[in-house]
């Protein structure tokens, strides 16, 4: 008897047969080795009024036969390509092609190799002299500590649970990045004026949230009490704070004065050049 695909679920399948019966069956059922699709003309056998031994009468072409129409399509398409291509343009074409990559070729050879490997040794990085003094090598750990005392547990939210200053600030990405600008100014030696105002802005971004928090503890009792002295007002915050809180104040606090200090160095690389005279072989250089 033959039928028609109506549903196909995970495991099972419905068929509408010729008399209009619908047979709920199992795909195990299916003898071909064509996947089922809905609306495909099946043939099965009915045995004690189930549907048996199915095969898919659908028809498919092989892979061979789709390769060798492909390949057909392909070849009179480049056939007609061809046809209408001008052998006279397609010379022209390779001459022209040809004579490119002469020029190519002449101008790689003349190019004098020498010259470039010179260049490329007598490239120098900033030296950073300057660098090298106490001042800057001072302010670039007073930073890794400032980003330290930021990883490290700075209170404690009660439950046994504390948290870091990265953890409480919500936004503090553009504090990273001038924190990252503020450590590579200090290593490179640049302009004072440049790393003093990313230092300023960095010092600022970083310290709002401690402000802010100071003043939020403040409001709720934390460091005064009518009826307890002055010490007795400061136990609920020393109950709370954890060691990343005293280390990111004083570090902030000595990062601060070190701005206002005289000893920043400059490198040389960044320092306004005098004019240096020339040596021996620079002015023969010159001359030729």
């Amino acid at each position: 008897m033959k039928g028609q695909i109506l549903h196909i679920s995970e495991s099972t399948l419905i068929i509408r047969a010729e008399n209009d019966q619908k047979l709920e069956v199992s795909i195990s059922e299916i003898k071909s080795e064509i996947t089922p699709h809905v609306g495909d003309t099946v043939d099965f056998d009915i045995i004690e009024e189930k549907a048996v031994n199915i095969f898919i009468l659908r028809q498919t072409a092989s892979l061979d036969e789709h390769l060798n129409s492909a390949k057909e399509m392909a070849g009179n398409l480049f056939s007609k390509a061809k046809g209408q291509l001008n052998e006279e343009n397609a010379q022209k074409a390779k001459n022209l092609a040809s004579q490119a990559t002469n020029k190519a070729k002449e101008s790689l050879k003349n190019i004098d190799y020498s010259k470039a490997t010179n260049a490329i040794k007598n490239i120098k990085l900033p030296t950073n002299t300057g660098t090298a003094k106490l001042h800057n090598k001072f302010a670039f750990l007073i930073v890794v500590l400032i980003f330290i005392s930021m990883v490290l547990p700075l209170v404690d939210i009660g439950f046994g649970s504390s948290q870091s200053y990265f953890q409480l600030v919500e936004s503090n990405s553009l504090m990273v990045i001038f924190l990252l600008l503020s450590a590579v100014s200090l290593v490179l030696g640049l302009p004072r004026l440049i790393t003093r105002s990313v230092s300023i802005i960095f010092l600022i971004i970083a310290s709002m949230p401690v402000y802010d928090g100071i003043n939020a503890l403040n409001d709720m009792g934390m460091f005064s009490s009518r009826r307890r002295s002055n010490l007795d007002g400061l136990d609920p915050f020393f109950d709370i704070i954890q060691i990343g809180m005293p280390l990111l104040v004083i570090s902030i606090v000595i990062f601060t004065i070190l701005q206002m200090l005289p000893f920043y160095q400059v490198s040389n690389k960044f320092k306004p050049q005098a004019e240096v005279p020339l040596d021996k072989s620079s002015e023969q250089a010159i001359t030729e």
